[in-house]
C-alpha cells in the first residue's frame, strides 16, 4: 500500500502577517500532471515513457502484494496450527505426568504451557 505523509507548518507574528508551508510526500509510482506538463514543455518524447514505466511498476507491485500477502496467510495459518499443537502436547504431557504419580508436576506443566501460549496471543502485537 502507498503511504502518504504530509506536513503542514504556519507562523504567525504579531503585526499579523503570516507564513505556511505545505509538503505532501508520497511513495506511490503516481507522477503528478504538473510534473508531466513540466516535462512536456522540453522533453515531450518521455511523457509516454514515464507513464508506460509508472504502469509497468503499478502492475508489478501488485504481483508482489497479492505473493506478499499470500506469505502473510500461510505464516498466520501456520503459527495458529503449532500453538495448537504445543498446547494440546503441553496438556497431554502435563496429564501423563499427573497420572503417573505426579499431580503436582502435571498440573504445573499444564498451566505453564496454556499461561505461556496466553501471554504470547495477548502481546503478540508489541
Amino acid at each position: 500500500m502507498a503511504g502518504n505523509k504530509r506536513v503542514a507548518v504556519g507562523a504567525r507574528n504579531g503585526k499579523g502577517d503570516e507564513v505556511q508551508v505545505h509538503h505532501q510526500e508520497s511513495d506511490a509510482p503516481i507522477v503528478y500532471t504538473n510534473e508531466l506538463e513540466k516535462l512536456h514543455s522540453f522533453r515531450p518524447d518521455l511523457v509516454d515513457w514515464v507513464v508506460k514505466m509508472t504502469t509497468e511498476e503499478a502492475i508489478e507491485r501488485r504481483k508482489q502484494t497479492s505473493r506478499t500477502n499470500k506469505f502473510i496467510f500461510a505464516e498466520r495459518i501456520l503459527g495458529q496450527l503449532f500453538a495448537g499443537a504445543i498446547g494440546i502436547c503441553g496438556i497431554v504431557g502435563g496429564g501423563y505426568v499427573a497420572l503417573n504419580g505426579a499431580p503436582g508436576a502435571g498440573g504445573t506443566i499444564a498451566t505453564v504451557t496454556i499461561g505461556t501460549l496466553a501471554v504470547a496471543f495477548i502481546f503478540k502485537n508489541k
